[in-house]
């Protein structure tokens, strides 16, 4: 229930296919996190109340049906992390992580094969990286990389996990990217920036 761009009292189903999705099984790069499948649509952001207790935080939409939330436990658990880490004393932080600006999921065979289910004009590929939302003025908008766009090669090796454009992101000056746009193939060079 919610009440999407101004809409009160809205009412969709919201089915949970997954209560625990694997990151790993999403090609994200942090192994140990289980995430909430659901087909409810989200549209920037929100929460999931059961009983009057959230139970996840929506973070990732793919398309339309597939969405995924963070569940509220590990949100918990992040937070006070963050609050006792701020409360230390700060030590030299010579190496500063670096963006390039998208969100994205790997797309596994099981994946392909519900976008293509939902989505009959999606793109006839058995493996790569969906990028399904681009930071404006971020490196990888700058490049020209759209959401949609389907990452298939990293300076010309063949890419199957988001987290080899992670290791990308933090070994490379430059990034050479060959991705699928529709039908079409493009060729798009990247340049992580450090995180301010």
């Amino acid at each position: 229930m919610g009440s999407p761009f101004a809409l009160r009292n809205t009412i969709t189903s919201g089915i949970v296919s997954s209560a625990q999705r694997g990151s790993q099984e999403l090609g994200l790069s942090n192994s140990n996190m289980d995430y909430i499948q659901t087909d409810a649509t989200i549209d920037v952001s929100g929460f999931s109340i059961y009983d009057g207790e959230v139970i996840g935080i929506n973070t990732m939409k793919v398309t339309a049906g597939i969405s995924f939330a963070i569940p509220s436990d590990r949100v918990k658990l992040f937070l006070n992390q963050a609050a006792k880490k701020k409360t230390s004393k700060v030590g030299d932080l010579s190496v500063k992580p670096r963006y390039i600006g998208v969100m994205m999921l790997t797309l596994t065979p099981s994946i392909i094969a519900e976008l293509k289910m939902r989505d009959s004009s999606f793109p006839n590929v058995n493996h790569g990286i969906l990028i399904h939302k681009v930071i404006p003025s971020s490196p990888a908008s700058r490049a020209g990389m759209l959401p949609g766009d389907i990452v298939l090669e990293i300076n010309g090796v063949m890419v199957n996990t988001s987290e080899e454009i992670y290791k990308a992101v933090r070994s490379s000056d430059t990034i050479n990217m060959v991705v699928q746009r529709g039908n079409q193939l493009y060729k798009l060079q990247v340049t992580p920036e450090y995180i301010e």
